[in-house]
């Protein structure tokens, strides 16, 4: 791979940064491909070398690369100024889009990024309800908070762990439940009914394969919720994407609070909170103090307000399904191609989202996983840019091209790495 001047970038970065990183999840040994720039549906990297994003910055960008729309808003934003001490316009044009979307999105709180807005939800459950404890899928992720980062590795394991230097009373007020059981959930549940604040799920977790809660799942987190007076919130800052109203919308159910991100700012940094009134507020200063005071210096700044509402307004209900059309089609391509190849993997996703999952190892590879790393690096050789945990997605200036350019990479991309691993 012709990759020179990304080995110097890195040789630069590991002088000034731990690990030359910022950033864990873009990381790769035995050094990362540094981007350049990027237009539309294609990235280019240091050394010159373009290739077709289906990642698209961990799926955040659904508008792809460089918009003409989003540089548009942002550049007349950043003319205007770039933050304030005082409300902007902007900020109310946003929440007007955002909660058009949705009929639970009665009242929406804006934050800086996804992490920050599970984070605001969590604590409006607790300052709403009066109640300690969360509830949350194990081995989902929901961002660095505290609370949230307990049983976040995908492992599916219902015995609680978190990140290193988690307190132990933190890891305590986190119960810990089975993905897609409904009956093993709900067992867990009622033991820890009246200290529960919140149940928190995402409808299409990534990290435990990418697979969509099922109408039974659902049914039984929400009428638990309703019963015992917990807020359901539903993270979708990775899976708002799969439909114009979201996930839970799309599989059938509703959240108390929803939180949001990714997608939803073109670009720019930002997270949400939207929800019910009633829930909502514990944000209310007009009244005096609020249960749950919450600033922040970059909350609703105005140029992550207007590229939202440029991206808000491209994701029409045609586009989404568009687009959720070729995710179908990009996952089917690869169960063909895997079929094919005698493997025995995943292909997982809902709309534009997709998974692809080393379930085992072929024949010169020690793990599904060490297979899944190599045909990241083969992927990216052949021109096509996904997740070395197999996440990819679709982005709106993609088309038919697009989709059979991966499909013919993908194949291609497989042949040579199970040959790699025979030889």
């Amino acid at each position: 791979m012709n990759s020179e001047k990304s080995a110097e970038l890195y040789a630069r970065a590991v002088e000034v940064l731990p690990g030359g990183n910022s950033r864990t999840a873009v990381y790769s040994s035995p050094y990362p491909i540094y981007i350049q720039s990027g237009s539309g549906a294609r990235v280019t990297d240091a050394d010159g070398v373009e290739r077709l994003d289906f990642l698209n910055n961990s799926t955040t960008l659904i508008h792809g690369h460089a918009h003409p729309e989003m540089v548009a808003a942002v550049t007349a934003a950043v003319g205007r100024g770039t933050s304030f001490g005082m409300p902007t316009p902007v900020e109310i044009e946003y929440a007007e889009a955002l909660t058009a979307r949705n009929a639970t999105f009665e009242h929406v709180r804006f934050t800086s990024s996804g992490t920050e807005a599970v984070m605001m939800a969590v604590q409006a459950a607790r300052a709403y309800t009066g109640r300690p404890k969360i509830a949350k899928i194990a081995g989902a992720y929901h961002g660095a908070y505290d609370a949230v980062a307990v049983n976040n590795d995908g492992s599916g394991s219902l015995i609680s762990h978190a990140v290193t230097g988690n307190p132990e009373g933190v890891v305590a007020n986190t119960v810990v439940i089975p993905f897609n059981d409904a009956e093993g959930a709900l067992a867990v549940l009622r033991e820890h009914a009246a200290d529960l604040a919140c149940v928190l799920i995402d409808p299409v977790p990534w990290r435990i394969g990418l697979v969509p809660a099922d109408k039974e799942y659902l049914d039984a987190l929400r009428e638990f919720c309703d019963d015992s007076g917990a807020l359901l919130i539903s993270d979708e800052v990775g899976s708002f994407r799969v439909g114009y109203q979201g996930a839970l919308h799309v599989l059938g159910s509703e959240a108390d609070l929803t939180v949001l991100g990714k997608v939803i700012g073109g670009g720019m940094p930002i997270g949400a909170v939207a929800g019910r009134r009633r829930y909502m507020s514990v944000f209310d200063p007009s009244q005096g103090a609020p249960a749950l005071p919450h600033s922040g210096s970059y909350n609703a700044n105005p140029v992550s307000m207007s590229s939202g509402v440029a991206s808000l307004r491209l994701l029409t209900p045609e586009v989404m399904e568009r687009i959720g059309e070729l995710g179908e089609r990009i996952r089917q391509s690869m169960r063909a191609g895997i079929a094919e190849a005698g493997l025995d993997w995943e292909v997982n996703g809902l709309g534009s989202l997709f998974r692809v999952i080393a379930t085992s190892a072929p024949e010169g590879y020690a793990s599904g996983a060490a297979a899944m790393k190599r045909l990241y690096w083969v992927l990216l050789d052949n021109g096509v840019h996904i997740g070395d945990s197999g996440l990819g997605c679709v982005s709106t200036p993609m088309g038919d091209a697009e989709i059979t350019e991966y499909a013919e990479a993908f194949d291609k991309s497989l042949r040579q790495m199970l040959a790699e691993g025979r030889a």
